[in-house]
């Protein structure tokens, strides 16, 4: 059975338009640690919780395919992968087909 906890003002029904007093609405939030299963919490934000700041300018992901049909075996190191700041751009395909694309990333910047 689940417990509730009330803290400030709540709508009295759930998944409703909740306003503030200057007639705005509250973001509405479900909260929880294991996606839609499990103790979750409702919670109301002022601002959107997922806005977005800014929108960079868009680069191409695809891998590029450097060696067609190649049946020769590689020793993978990992750990020696080009460290990047950027978590998107640091990313590098290492082995691909139809199915899979596995990457490596070494970012530096861990924010």
């Amino acid at each position: 059975m689940p417990r509730y906890h009330k803290l400030g003002k709540m709508p009295h029904k759930r998944h409703t338009t909740f306003r503030k007093e200057d007639g705005n609405i509250h973001y509405e939030e479900l909260f929880g640690t294991i996606g839609f299963d499990g103790m979750s919490s409702l919670l109301y934000h002022l601002h959107r919780p997922t806005q977005v700041k800014n929108i960079a300018e868009a680069y191409s992901i695809a891998p590029e395919i450097a060696v067609d049909k190649n049946l020769k075996s590689y020793m993978l190191k990992g750990f020696e992968a080009p460290k990047v700041a950027d978590h998107l751009k640091s990313r590098i395909s290492i082995m691909l087909n139809n199915d899979l694309n596995i990457l490596l990333s070494a970012p530096t910047n861990l924010e």
